[in-house]
């Protein structure tokens, strides 16, 4: 049986109300924060901002498509991100993005204003040639599934798009096609890659590849990407204990335990790829103390950086996106007072856990 909070008190306008003028050292002024407006593709910005001096400055963080903050995590040294504030009252920060994403910061228990900081895609295209047929892998960075891509050729000046698709998620970011009819000689071609709101992402193109379509063969490569080696590459390490973590838990869905499957998808936990590798998660469990087990049955990859998220109700795996699973459990799984949550490989190696002992609603592990 779930455990609710039963009561939340709250104080409201007491000083005002007993006409008492409140201390001014209790009224900190509010950090500033500050970022650029976008950087292109994976890789670290630099957060600015003031606070009062000597002020611990914490930073909260949401992927731009969610809008639910939480404190970033420090994945070099564990715990979360914070700083202190310079005797001018100065901050620097450093984190890495993946997409676009929100941020703010606390100081003194007083937050800043929202700001959200965009990312540009870069693709890379590889191209092969042969008697006319022509095959065209795009690559995006971030490596994100579902986003439009469009090949287009020059002719005579004009470009045209030739073929579209999207970047799916064997491995996320990459799309894969075969233009046939080409013809002959040579053709110029390149990859355009479109914004994707949702997630704050920017357009982006390759460079133009010349390529030799004809009854000969070749090859060429756009947007600064490399052929593929000669030989097979080396097969990736077995994942290891931290690779993959429980980053978010919501074990107690907001509002009224009404076991609608509303509220039960309300209850989920969030995987977050550690790692700098693509990992498929098929074959892995979701446990709780009590033995209710998730098997993820289906492929299941996180690319590096990347969450998926297990929703506790019933729904279609992959929607409304790939990022999103379900337990299709009638009932609530997660105890709200007080559980652990572990997740272990198919061959039951574990990977990490997650315990709490008080009803917050929530933990960040």
């Amino acid at each position: 049986m779930r455990a609710r909070k039963t009561a939340i008190f709250a104080a409201i306008g007491c000083v005002a109300a007993l006409g008492l003028t409140a201390p001014a050292a209790a009224a900190d002024a509010a950090p500033t924060i500050s970022a650029p407006a976008s950087r292109v593709g994976y890789g670290s910005i630099t957060i600015t901002g003031t606070a009062p001096a000597g002020a611990t400055v914490e930073l909260f963080e949401s992927a731009y498509v969610y809008n639910d903050f939480y404190a970033s995590p420090d994945y070099a040294n564990g715990g979360v991100i914070t700083t202190k504030a310079s005797t001018s009252g100065h901050y620097t920060l450093n984190r890495l993005l993946d997409s676009g994403f929100r941020f703010y910061v606390r100081a003194n228990g007083v937050e800043s204003k929202r700001i959200s900081v965009a990312m540009g895609i870069i693709p890379t295209m590889t191209m092969s040639a042969s008697n006319g047929s022509v095959d065209v892998k795009v690559a995006a960075d971030p490596g994100q599934p579902g986003l439009a891509v469009h090949i287009q050729r020059s002719d005579s000046g004009t470009w045209t798009t030739v073929n579209t698709g999207h970047t799916g998620s064997a491995p996320d970011g990459v799309y894969t096609t075969t233009l046939s009819g080409q013809g002959s000689g040579t053709r110029i071609y390149r990859a355009v890659i479109d914004a994707d709101k949702d997630n704050n992402l920017l357009t982006g193109q390759t460079t133009s590849i010349s390529l030799n379509v004809g009854s000969g063969s070749g090859g060429g490569t756009g947007g600064g990407g490399t052929k593929p080696p000669a030989t097979p590459p080396t097969a990736p390490a077995a994942p290891k204990a931290g690779d993959v973590v429980f980053s978010k838990i919501v074990y107690n869905s907001p509002g009224k335990d009404t076991g609608s499957n509303t509220s039960l998808n309300a209850e989920y936990v969030r995987l977050l790829n550690k790692s700098r590798t693509t990992i498929n998660l098929k074959g892995w469990t979701v446990r709780d103390a009590a033995g209710h087990v998730y098997t993820v049955r289906t492929d299941q990859r996180i690319s590096a950086g990347k969450y998926v998220y297990l929703h506790t109700g019933k729904g279609t795996n992959g929607r409304p996106d790939s990022r999103h699973r379900y337990w299709n459990s009638t009932g609530y799984v997660w105890s709200n007072g007080g559980d652990t949550a572990y997740l272990r490989t198919g061959a039951g190696k574990a990977i990490d856990s997650c315990k709490w002992t008080s009803d917050k609603g929530k933990t960040y592990c």
